[in-house]
């Protein structure tokens, strides 16, 4: 049997404040999509997406922000936090050598 610790109330918060900007960029998208093309794509009825909408859309944003997956474009890059501090590094070091050559000219 396995036991749970409990989640803060900031925690429920900032995961139901996640679970809505996700909600809000699904729509979103869906809007621009369409519905029929959406249920298309996935096989299904339209009226059946919009039950799936209506009934489970909003829980389902809010797992995927309680076990810490995001919603991105399809065309966005994704990349870790270290990752992208690494790229903050190298163009820190880039742009500083940049600046002491210019400066000795």
């Amino acid at each position: 049997m396995s036991t749970t610790q409990p989640v803060s109330g900031d925690r429920q918060e900032s995961t139901r404040k996640t679970g809505a900007r996700y909600l809000a960029e699904v729509l979103q998208r869906l809007a621009v999509t369409t519905q029929d093309r959406a249920a298309s794509c996935m096989g299904m009825d339209a009226s059946t997406l919009s039950r799936f909408k209506a009934e489970h859309l909003e829980r389902a944003c809010q797992l995927l922000a309680a076990v810490g997956l995001q919603v991105a474009p399809a065309d966005a890059v994704v990349v870790s936090r270290d990752d992208l501090q690494a790229l903050k590094r190298m163009a820190y070091k880039y742009l500083q050598a940049e600046i002491e050559s210019d400066e000795r000219v």
